[in-house]
């Protein structure tokens, strides 16, 4: 759950489901005289568009915090239960499109990279390496499976993979730096040049309802973003269930950004 603070009391509870659809938006027009397209492009956009999929489940029934404010991804200290979200959220989009489900899995391995390095506890590392494990095994069994398939084994190059798995990340953060808000301007690395080995940054600037990138990724001149979420009229809860029984109740609420090219 992604929760939007109003400023008047108010919240805005987000899917991250609803997020990562908004993600792909950003990623669809991908490509141009300087950028190259990504490739295979439906399973890519598919990939960016259920990245958030492990998170289903948990927002039917979201939790409060401690304090009675809504639950959001960033407070929700249960890192071995965001492994098993992450994981189911790789096995269910593995069976949709297994090059989809691959980009997913690497992506949250990315996310948590080397184990040493976040001081994590014992019983946390051993669950991160497994993971990333998993996720190395997948590639392997990709390739053995589509060995016949020559289109097949080039996406599967480490270097496709990570460019295909960068360019998630790049609608990801592009749609968590205006959905919570983050500060403007944000510069946004690794993202994808020839989906091979080619990286640069790109700097993202929004000013209310604007959204620019410099340089300019995409293959049109502008487009839209938007996304609903639940408005609540309040910030804080006795339980859950009055919780739930708010969130049912609560009208939705779209956001709409436009993004276009500085001129």
């Amino acid at each position: 759950m992604i929760v939007r603070s109003l400023g008047d009391g108010g919240l805005l509870c987000i899917h991250q489901t609803s997020h990562a659809a908004m993600a792909a938006v950003f990623c669809r027009h991908w490509g141009n005289q300087s950028f190259a397209r990504p490739d295979p492009y439906d399973a890519v956009m598919l990939g960016i568009a259920q990245h958030d999929n492990g998170w289903y489940e948990w927002e039917q029934r979201p939790r409060l915090r401690a304090d009675g404010y809504p639950m959001d991804f960033v407070h929700d200290a249960d890192p071995l239960g965001k492994l098993a979200l992450w994981r189911r959220g790789v096995e269910r989009l593995y069976a949709q499109h297994p090059y989809a489900g691959l980009l997913l899995a690497r992506h949250a391995a990315l996310l948590y990279g080397e184990p040493a390095a976040n001081g994590q506890e014992a019983e946390i590392d051993v669950a991160i390496r497994q993971f990333t494990a998993w996720q190395t095994q997948l590639a392997d069994s990709l390739c053995a499976a589509w060995a016949h398939d020559q289109e097949m084994q080039a996406w599967l190059r480490p270097s496709r993979i990570d460019a295909n798995t960068r360019l998630l990340q790049f609608g990801d953060t592009s749609s968590l730096q205006v959905l919570m808000p983050w500060g403007s301007p944000r510069t946004i690395h690794n993202c994808p040049v020839d989906f091979e080995d080619t990286y640069t940054t790109i700097d993202m600037t929004f000013d209310g309802d604007t959204i620019t990138y410099e340089p300019w990724p995409f293959g049109v001149d502008a487009f839209e973003v938007s996304i609903h979420g639940r408005l609540l009229a309040q910030d804080h809860f006795a339980d859950p269930a009055a919780y739930h029984a708010a969130l049912a109740a609560a009208p939705f609420q779209r956001l709409t950004w436009r993004v276009v090219r500085s001129r």
